[in-house]
């Protein structure tokens, strides 16, 4: 659909008739005037450049925070460097005892091979993650310049700027764990990118790239989901998309996501991720009608923070955000809010009107994050509105130049026309701006974003525990006994809000136990805490294994049968057969001891504990030769303890063995610990 008429000057920007694709040689370089020579793809890349670093560059100095470790710091593959990269192909994103779920290779494969290259170095990932999000900001002004090849480069660059500045996008660019955020969307807009421009020139060796780019995206986050829709929608709406192009278009999208989802289960063990209720209530509390008010809630919750991102939360859940029906009074304005929306979109529909496009993109990207196809952990979080404001900072941008009256469509539009649009855009850009560098802070580690947030969060039961276990551990590593009493008196105080949110956190009761036993020598506090505990939940071992540490000194026959219990609800407690076993030595039984080690030794084949907790017990019956060969024999099984390969070579040296004693010594030197 051409047309050859260049279009006048006062011609509303919401016309449908476009100017012609393929300008005249005299006007191609209109767009140099005076005002506009900024406006070169190059310069333009600079700018954006520059503009990213602004907002993002004080990241750099920053630590690492809140869920850092699943794919940094404490991750085992990662730390394989390139010798992990693998075994990251062939594992989950999220493994360990209690979940084993998604597909998300190409983020973890960055950190490893940062991690070969660099070591670990916060700083050094944070860095890149501001690199990423300046290439995504790239991708973004060249798929728009080429989607909106028909208006002055400045509508392209303003959303850019817009997407760029909003502070929502602070917990996907300053928390490395967000990482997939980032490059599943790049994913997705390449792919769109890479149709767009077969649908320009009809090469398909475009094709394999837009493949390509959607499998990179799904297998850094699967939120490129909503490309399935966003990707026909864009080429219809841009490009002359006819009806036998929708038709394959959509069947290769589908067999592509299809592949993506199917393959992975060739090879990766059966996923699963436990949803405990603090963290959604709705995986609990069955029913549509719930799911709609709640989701009607989220959608006006996110409409709240693309307008005004504040407070800003590191986790929501439960109560913070609460669950809701349809009736609801604000549940009512958000159905009104989003009708209106979705009505004017679908009448503007026809005539390809850019708002039709940025309501239709906002709400197929924020789809999946309603809580209505899928109750996603936490209920809301900023990061899934990173997709989506793409669609708000658009939607902004257009509505201004309508206000104005600025007719987009003009080449030679220069910088004095846009004044009054731009100073209205400085209002909302110089604020966000400033919002996101002070944001940018908050995420220096998990103490400055815990103590910052913690304010705002006297609803959440999960944040409250995150900051009391925090806490505790602080309590741990202090040397200095007033700050240690500080720190236990705050856990505590956190750890009650967390239950008083919440009755039934178990975890938080058994920890309250352990505080009140640890730093408070409050038995009977200590006692009804962990019943509270094991009332919740029969099978929690923790709480039955702390009821035998407590009954320990003063009564032994207790504190035996809660260690049996607690071996038997969790056969691979590797720390309750060896307070076992040291409580049966204790009491001249040592034969009952070293029997308690060998049924560990079949519970855990690879721990090294229950020989050098066998070995102990020689050593303390006087019996060195049985001592060093059970301590062989752990580090036959864990090579890395220094001190116990230490102990092995002065032993060995000591009474001539010098073979021996050299190969302890060389191992203790290569250990870790």
């Amino acid at each position: 659909m051409q047309n050859k008429a260049k279009p006048n000057k006062n011609k509303a920007l919401q016309k449908n008739k476009v100017p012609d694709r393929n300008p005249k040689p005299s006007e191609r370089g209109k767009i140099s005037s005076v005002g506009n020579a900024f406006m070169s793809t190059p310069r333009v890349i600079i700018f954006l450049f520059l503009l990213v670093f602004l907002l993002y560059g004080n990241t750099i100095l920053n630590n690492y925070s809140f869920d850092d470790d699943l794919v940094t710091y404490k991750n085992a593959m990662v730390h394989k460097g390139f010798r992990g990269m693998g075994e990251i192909l062939r594992s989950n994103y999220a493994t360990n005892a209690k979940q084993n779920y998604e597909y998300r290779p190409i983020v973890k494969l960055t950190y490893a091979i940062e991690y070969g290259l660099f070591k670990e170095s916060p700083h050094v990932s944070h860095f890149i993650n501001v690199l990423l999000y300046f290439l995504l900001c790239v991708i973004l002004y060249l798929l728009l310049r080429k989607l909106l090849k028909s208006y002055h480069p400045w509508l392209s660059l303003l959303t850019v700027v817009v997407f760029a500045v909003h502070p929502i996008h602070t917990e996907v660019v300053a928390s490395l764990k967000n990482r997939d955020e980032i490059l599943s969307l790049m994913g997705g807009l390449l792919s769109l990118y890479a149709f767009v421009r077969f649908m320009e020139v009809r090469k398909w060796y475009w094709i394999p790239v837009a493949v390509a780019s959607l499998l990179f995206g799904y297998f850094s986050k699967s939120s490129v989901l909503v490309f399935l829709v966003i990707i026909p929608l864009t080429l219809y709406f841009f490009t002359d998309f006819k009806l036998r192009d929708f038709i394959w278009v959509m069947a290769l999208l589908i067999a592509v996501i299809l592949f993506s989802r199917m393959f992975p289960r060739t090879f990766l063990p059966k996923a699963h991720r436990d949803i405990i209720f603090f963290e959604n209530p709705l995986y609990y509390q069955k029913g549509l009608w719930l799911r709609i008010g709640t989701a009607l809630m989220v959608l006006l919750f996110y409409f709240k923070m693309l307008v005004v991102p504040h407070p800003l939360l590191f986790y929501y859940g439960y109560d913070q955000f609460p669950i809701s029906t349809p009736g609801n009074p604000w549940a009512i304005v958000s159905f009104i809010l989003c009708l209106a929306l979705f009505v004017l979109a679908i009448l503007w529909f026809k005539k390809k009107h850019l708002l039709s496009f940025a309501i239709l993109f906002y709400f197929v990207s924020i789809s999946q994050v309603t809580n209505i196809i899928k109750p996603p952990p936490g209920i809301v979080a900023e990061r899934f509105l990173f997709s989506p404001s793409l669609g708000f900072a658009f939607a902004l941008v257009v509505l201004v130049m309508l206000i104005f009256k600025i007719d987009m469509h003009q080449k030679t539009l220069q910088l004095k026309h846009l004044s009054k649009p731009l100073w209205l855009l400085a209002l909302v850009v110089v604020p966000f701006g400033i919002r996101t560098m002070a944001r940018n802070t908050d995420w220096k580690d998990y103490q400055t974003l815990y103590s910052h947030d913690i304010p705002y969060l006297d609803h959440s039961a999960k944040a409250n525990s995150l900051y009391a276990q925090f806490l505790y551990d602080k309590i741990m590593q202090s040397k200095d006994i007033k700050k240690a009493r500080e720190y236990r008196d705050l856990s505590t105080s956190y750890y009650h809000k967390a239950v008083k949110i919440y009755p039934k956190y178990t975890t938080c009761w058994n920890n309250l136990g352990v505080l009140n036993f640890k730093f408070y020598s409050d038995t009977v506090e200590a006692i009804a805490c962990f019943k509270q505990a094991m009332l919740y939940d029969s099978l929690y071992a923790e709480p039955v294994s702390n009821m035998g540490m407590l009954y320990e000194k003063k009564r032994p026959d207790s504190s035996e049968y809660y260690y049996k219990r607690a071996i038997h609800l969790k056969n691979d407690f590797a720390a309750v057969y060896s307070r076992l076993g040291a409580l049966y030595n204790a009491q001249g039984n040592m034969q009952k001891a070293i029997q308690v080690n060998e049924s560990l030794m079949v519970a855990v084949p690879t721990s090294d504990e229950p020989y050098i907790n066998i070995g102990n017990y020689y050593l303390l019956a006087k019996d060195t030769v049985n001592a060093m060969a059970y301590w062989e024999k752990a580090i036959g099984k864990q090579s890395g303890n220094r001190k116990l390969n230490s102990v092995l070579a002065s032993y060995y040296n000591r009474i001539g063995d010098s073979k021996k004693a050299e190969y302890y010594n060389s191992l203790a030197q290569k250990s870790k610990q």
